[in-house]
């Protein structure tokens, strides 16, 4: 579906220009056409259209998104499917994402950074509340309008917990710079997974960078299951130890240190901007205080504090002896699972480049370079023939090394109909083209009687003429007619003849006086141009005042 279609779905939305799209689907800016509201319209692209999996998870998004009903949840309105287009219908939103915020302005302002955060935790404990794990947050999946609303999108691969825990064997999903150590290892997630995730997004916003980063997924998720990030005012002294305490509980690695629902961290947050104490008590890298006293599973432990120093001192040393000796097992327990997985889990993942806006030939020679094979669509588009608008996966997310990277590469902007534009005045004429896709060009005047001055009545390209999208149409208006018919003046009075040459937008100018025989004494004589002629207005009709006719001979005396 190309930018500019007309196409009505459902027989109420219609589809207007591309407004963004991801991996999966393309957004567009639509109509409902019923209730008469701007919509957005979320279409599953094409090559996925017939691929089971890809539907699935396309639906199963429009259902979750569905059921709840959340000022910083995006709203879903409706879905279906048209003649093999599957498609969701979503509230319109102007505003950028999150991740295009921190691209352009950098780390935030910490008050600012927390509000979203806790925008973003209400959201997830409305989901969390009906049951849904969202497991692929980050700054991408949320919104900023100008309003300073926060809207969290993109339910794509969430869950719906049951009694039972929720669990993804066949693969790890999510985004490496931010899903949990529980979904690095492959392992159950939960609400708290989502928490964490949120804790790296805030560490973001405030640092500017995730808390790990680096050459592959594996490498990422291995950071994310065995080190500590450093501490967010290490990186920006305007983070306070607060913040700080917030941030850190919610990426501790074992879920049962961090919060234990998205509402808790949501009033940290609040407390953090208020001044106030937190809840939060976290177990900050390097903290003495803290200690390893309950196993669990895979290298995660419950961390509690060190006795006191008045204790025993045999009971320090028995602390001691099993804080080693969970340690040890712990990192041969680390070690043993990421050699079976990188023996087991095939070809090393790697961040997709991102390659949209180079040619054909430079995005190639780059996806080569980092290791994928590139297959080509070549489509219409409002980009210049031969320039990729398109890739997929989408850039920066994660692939397996010499696994296929589709480029959908311009052939051009479809041809479009030229509107007539016969009759209408230059900025509908310059509406409806936009609309078409396509621009005004020159525009020159023209005396006509065709149309009203002021109005087209010539366009090139002509009417119904196909031409690509973005060129010009010029246009030829009606010109206002400038030309007045001289009256005729002579032997009228003088004011009587002034009325008349300036009710014609012309002027007069008394040129001096001469005798008439035909008009009396102070009327016109004479004028110049003669009634009838075309003249500019604005020009002077010069004329003669009357001096009357020549006086008679006196009579001559009789001969004597």
């Amino acid at each position: 579906m190309a930018n500019g279609s007309k196409r009505v779905l459902a027989g109420r939305y219609q589809i207007e220009g591309a407004v963004g799209e991801g991996g999966m689907a393309k957004v567009f800016r639509g109509t409902d056409t019923v209730l008469g509201r701007t919509v957005a319209v979320k279409v599953l692209a094409p090559q996925f259209a017939r691929d089971g999996q890809f539907v699935e998870r396309f639906r199963r998004e429009a259902q979750a998104s569905a059921g709840l009903n959340h000022p910083n949840i995006v709203s879903v309105f409706d879905t279906g499917s048209e003649n093999g287009i599957h498609y969701i219908v979503m509230e319109f939103l102007e505003g950028r994402t999150l991740k295009q915020v921190i691209a352009e302005e950098g780390r935030l302002h910490p008050d600012r950074a927390s509000e979203i955060a806790e925008g973003v935790a209400k959201a997830l404990g409305a989901a969390h509340a009906q049951g849904l794990v969202h497991r692929d947050v980050k700054p991408g999946n949320i919104m900023l309008t100008p309003q300073g609303e926060v809207k969290v999108m993109d339910f794509g691969i969430a869950r719906v917990t049951t009694g039972e825990a929720l669990t993804q064997t066949a693969t790890v999903l999510g985004t490496a710079s931010y899903f949990s150590p529980e979904q690095a290892k492959g392992e159950a997630v939960d609400a708290r997974s989502d928490i964490y995730a949120v804790g790296c997004v805030l560490y973001e916003m405030l640092t500017g960078r995730p808390p790990f980063s680096g050459d592959s997924a594996v490498g990422v998720a291995y950071k994310h299951v065995r080190e500590d990030a450093p501490l967010p005012s290490s990186l920006n002294p305007d983070v306070s130890r607060t913040m700080d305490a917030v941030i850190m509980k919610a990426l501790s690695k074992n879920p049962a240190n961090r919060y234990q629902s998205a509402s808790d961290m949501a009033q940290d947050l609040a407390r953090v901007r208020q001044g106030m104490p937190v809840a939060a008590t976290p177990v900050l890298p390097g903290d003495p205080t803290q200690m390893v006293t309950r196993p669990v599973t895979q290298g995660t432990a419950v961390m509690d504090a060190l006795p006191e120093e008045d204790e025993e001192p045999g009971g320090s040393r028995t602390w001691l002896v099993v804080l080693v000796t969970v340690l040890v097992v712990a990192l041969l327990g680390t070690a043993a699972f990421f050699l079976v997985r990188e023996l087991t889990s095939g070809p090393p993942m790697v961040a997709v480049p991102n390659v949209v806006t180079l040619t054909q030939e430079e995005a190639t020679q780059e996806l080569e370079q980092a290791g994928f094979r590139v297959e080509v669509t070549q489509q219409p588009d409002a980009a210049d023939e031969g320039i990729v608008f398109r890739q997929s996966p989408e850039a920066d997310t994660q692939a397996e090394e010499g696994s296929d990277v589709r480029l959908f590469v311009s052939t051009g902007p479809e041809p479009v109909v030229v509107p007539n534009l016969f009759g209408k005045t230059v900025d509908d004429a310059r509406a409806e083209l936009a609309q078409a896709g396509l621009r005004l060009g020159a525009v020159v005047e023209e005396q006509t009687d065709e149309v009203q001055p002021g109005r087209i009545f010539s366009q090139d390209p002509a009417p119904d003429e196909e031409i690509k999208q973005g060129r010009a149409v010029d246009v030829t208006v009606a010109a206002e007619d400038t030309t007045r018919i001289v009256p005729n003046v002579v032997c009228k009075d003088l004011e009587d003849a002034k009325d008349l040459i300036e009710a014609q937008d012309l002027k007069m100018k008394v040129q001096g006086s001469e005798l008439s025989l035909s008009c009396a004494e102070g009327t016109v004589a004479r004028q110049d141009p003669e009634a009838g002629e075309e003249i500019e207005a604005g020009k002077r009709v010069r004329v003669w005042e009357s001096d009357g006719p020549p006086e008679s001979p006196s009579p001559e005396s009789p001969s004597p």
